[in-house]
């Protein structure tokens, strides 16, 4: 969230003013999305983290449910599930579907990561509410399983099968069949990879659950080998199946995700293991994610003037200030404006005021 609310542009322009041409190029190409098939970059990580961790927070929040629920956990649960894929699923259209236009015409169905969280939430929900760690690692593998078989083993209209092309393969088809004028024109597809997005979603709750289980420096070893033997799948299917992040392909899905997990484990060691004075260092990245929701809709929803709606609060502010540093002048405002987000956010946490959904 912190990349994504303005971290990662404050970087990327500092780095680009001060560096000029003399910025590494692999390094610039961190802030931006890979073309289709190109090699994974630190940007295409921020949405498949987004779905991880909405699954390693499930088997703690699922066991505040049942305990508090009663015998009867599982129907509440149940209302509480629907609630939230329905609100995320209508804020992703808010966000980049054009909703709030209330023209069908300009809108977009599938277009959003909140609508991908939606997703997987839901896929997760299900096992989670019926099964354990076994059904979770087994709902995973089959859902991996499933779409890697769908994408290359189903022929579709008048294509063979496994095609993985921007333009013609199965997801898009599939994509571009069912929405009709509401496919949003991109080569991102939703439906058929919402079994992508379960499986991820699924990766992050199998790490929870291994969290609660094994606290400390257990958790780390069994989340850094699970990691290790998700890329090292992704390294091998990569000569079968090619790691599109578009598409979710499943070697994009074990790939991402073993980073995700490999993450999660050094972040654990790090503020969990590591004592109270260490636990300290996550505390503004926690100011942020107490409310990542909210940062993401200010910072996402664009007016009438194509800035986001924090633009808007940030530019009456500091544009002056800006002005005067040059060519440094939108770097600086970048980073004003995200430190006044952080501000706002601290405020709310320090109230305990929370958006959730």
């Amino acid at each position: 969230m912190l990349l994504l609310c303005g971290g990662a542009t404050t970087l990327q322009l500092f780095i680009s003013r001060g560096a000029g041409d003399s910025a590494p190029a692999w390094l610039m190409q961190q802030f931006t999305h890979a073309e289709w098939g190109g090699p994974f970059t630190c940007w295409d990580l921020v949405m498949p983290l987004f779905i991880f961790i909405t699954g390693a927070s499930m088997p703690f929040a699922f066991a505040k449910y049942c305990e508090k629920g009663g015998a009867r956990w599982r129907l509440g649960t149940t209302w509480r599930v629907i609630r939230r894929v329905v609100l995320l699923f209508l804020l992703g259209m808010l966000v980049q579907g054009h909703l709030a236009t209330a023209r069908p015409e300009q809108m977009s169905l599938f277009c959003n990561t909140l609508q991908a969280i939606a997703e997987g939430y839901l896929i997760a929900a299900v096992v989670l509410l019926f099964g354990g760690l076994r059904a979770q690692i087994i709902t995973c593998v089959l859902c991996m399983l499933s779409y890697w078989s769908l994408l290359r083993f189903v022929p579709y209209a008048d294509q063979p099968a496994g095609l993985f092309l921007p333009d013609n393969n199965l997801a898009i088809y599939i994509d571009h069949l069912l929405q009709g004028p509401w496919q949003d024109g991109t080569h991102y597809s939703w439906i058929l990879t919402a079994l992508s997005f379960g499986a991820l979603t699924l990766m992050g709750s199998i790490s929870g659950s291994l969290i609660r289980a094994h606290r400390g420096r257990g958790a780390v070893a069994r989340l850094a080998l699970g990691g290790g033997t998700c890329l090292l799948a992704a390294a091998a299917l990569q000569a079968d199946t090619p790691l599109i992040k578009h598409i979710f392909t499943t070697t994009a899905v074990l790939w991402s995700g073993g980073w995700c997990i490999v993450l999660l484990a050094l972040f654990h060691l790090l503020f969990d293991c590591c004592g109270a004075a260490a636990a300290r260092w996550a505390f503004p990245l926690q100011v942020i994610g107490g409310n990542a929701l909210l940062a993401y809709l200010l910072t996402e929803i664009h007016g009438p003037g194509g800035h986001s709606i924090w633009w808007g609060v940030a530019h009456p502010l500091f544009y002056g200030i800006a002005a005067r540093c040059g060519a440094f002048a939108a770097p600086v405002f970048s980073l004003l404006s995200l430190l006044l987000l952080w501000g706002f956010l601290f405020f709310l946490h320090r109230h305990r005021a929370f958006l959730r959904v």
